[in-house]
């Protein structure tokens, strides 16, 4: 007995179609998440420290091999982004003043955290040029060792890997990616299902 199933081929087809735009909306999904994802993570930063975006993004253009960011993943459940970098000096936080002033003391301060406000790097905290220092750039802050002129030491902060593993970063970054990933793809699904 032969069963003849009328429409059969087109459903098949359809099927095969459907099939076929999952795979774009997926696919478009990761590409989304691979170009926007460190946009809006560096935005969830930001609301944490007191650094700007764009130095939070230094790491995604991998500036003179500091630091990087690698997009990982193949399907939208195990994407994940690596970030890898240098801790940071104060300069990337606000720092004041950002040149030794030529008379009179000073206190160098910085506003790491935001929740903790402009905070004091130190009393013994001085403003000094690099060797390698281009002229007109900021100055790096120093701090003595001993009681001894030498050996000084560059006061460092934080790195982008250590405020985005921040508890409460980490906490808003994913909030942050879970929406805007479903954003994205429901605005894909959309687009191919017409």
């Amino acid at each position: 007995m032969n069963v003849i199933v009328e429409g059969f081929d087109n459903v098949v087809d359809e099927l095969q179609d459907m099939r076929s735009r999952s795979r774009k909306v997926v696919e478009r999904t990761i590409a989304d998440f691979k170009s926007r994802g460190p946009s809006w993570i560096s935005q969830e930063v930001a609301k944490e420290y007191g650094i700007k975006k764009a130095d939070v993004n230094e790491a995604k253009t991998g500036i003179r091999g500091r630091s990087s960011v690698r997009v990982h993943g193949t399907r939208i459940d195990d994407l994940s982004i690596i970030y890898r970098g240098r801790v940071l000096t104060p300069t990337h936080f606000g720092m004041k003043p950002k040149i030794r002033p030529a008379k009179g003391p000073y206190v160098v301060t910085a506003l790491i955290k935001k929740s903790s406000g402009r905070e004091s790097l130190g009393k013994k905290v001085f403003l000094g040029t690099p060797n390698n220092a281009k002229a007109g750039t900021p100055q790096l802050p120093f701090q003595r060792e001993s009681d001894e002129r030498y050996p000084i030491k560059a006061i460092k902060t934080v790195s982008v890997p250590q405020m985005i593993t921040n508890e409460t970063v980490s906490e808003n970054i994913h909030k942050r990616i879970n929406t805007e990933l479903g954003k994205r793809l429901e605005h894909h699904l959309k687009r191919l299902s017409r």
